[in-house]
């Protein structure tokens, strides 16, 4: 509603979800900016890439499951190279929702875009700041994703702390220490926070790096901050294969050998539905379980 107070260009798109994407008050505020096309997120998406090359800045907001019914869009009509912000709602698990709800897939077909930049805010200032920044000042295809009802639940980032945010190749150092490095995005930095935290009790010292953009991956801030140990643990709340974890690897070991990079996951399996603490528990993705493996692979 701001941007779009601030900007007539700015209109929002969705496909049978404006309730669920927080649409309704922006459909008051500019019924004449935001175009709701039914259950048809490969036109909302192509639609949008129209609006663009006419020189709009649209907005679309869909779930991060549904999205994917518009990949063949993403990369034909908007990756190459249109403003075009991709509002990814409940991005990871989603609860009650459903097992067909949980947004497990986005990342991994969002990055065979080579020009897509894909944004994973911890915080609603940061969800904030990252939207602003990608209608404001960024000019080709981006993607944000965040959880359920978009309250990511971590404010333990300052701004000030993180230079250039939230460009290409972003991270956040939330804690340093010597025999190995943490690396997550998005909500799991709670849980791997808390896992740092009890890993510390069994004198183990961890370095926790947050992503704030996975594609591009920040490698080279990455080298420069990874701990004595070049021993990696990388955290997803992703299925197996759609997340980060294998290109981070590569990529990291092709400029530096001795790194070793292992990783959780919610594994190759459809998930369920239940809470969400007790979705992390039973895959294995909470603090004490985090723990348990970091321990097992740093002693292995």
């Amino acid at each position: 509603i701001d941007l779009a107070n601030e900007d007539p260009r700015v209109c929002a798109i969705t496909a049978a979800m404006p309730g669920g994407t927080g649409l309704m008050e922006f459909k008051k505020r500019h019924p004449k900016h935001i175009f709701d096309v039914g259950i048809a997120e490969e036109h909302a998406v192509s639609m949008a890439g129209g609006l663009a090359k006419q020189g709009m800045i649209p907005v679309v907001a869909l779930y991060s499951t549904f999205l994917q019914r518009a990949y063949d869009m993403i990369l034909q009509d908007v990756a190459m190279l249109l403003h075009v912000v991709l509002a990814v709602d409940r991005a990871g698990l989603v609860g009650e929702d459903g097992e067909t709800h949980h947004g497990l897939y986005d990342i991994g077909f969002l990055r065979h875009a080579p020009r897509m930049m894909i944004l994973c805010p911890a915080s609603l200032k940061e969800q904030d700041r990252m939207l602003r920044w990608a209608v404001k000042d960024y000019d080709g295809p981006v993607a944000i994703r965040y959880p359920r009802g978009g309250n990511c639940g971590f404010d333990g980032c300052n701004w000030k702390d993180i230079p250039g945010i939230p460009g290409a190749g972003s991270l956040a150092c939330h804690r340093m220490g010597g025999d190995v490095t943490l690396i997550t995005y998005g909500t799991m930095i709670g849980q791997v926070l808390e896992a740092a935290e009890i890993l510390s009790k069994f004198g183990i010292q961890a370095t926790v790096l947050r992503l704030l953009t996975v594609a591009p991956l920040p490698l080279h801030h990455i080298l420069t901050m990874l701990s004595d140990n070049p021993h990696v643990v990388v955290v997803e709340e992703v299925t197996r294969g759609c997340g980060i974890r294998e290109a981070l690897s590569w990529e990291l070991q092709h400029l530096k050998s001795d790194v070793r990079v292992d990783g959780l996951d919610l594994g190759h399996q459809f998930i369920t539905h239940g809470d969400m603490n007790s979705l992390y528990h039973h895959y294995k993705l909470d603090a004490d379980s985090i723990a348990t493996f970091v321990k097992e692979v740093c002693t292995s």
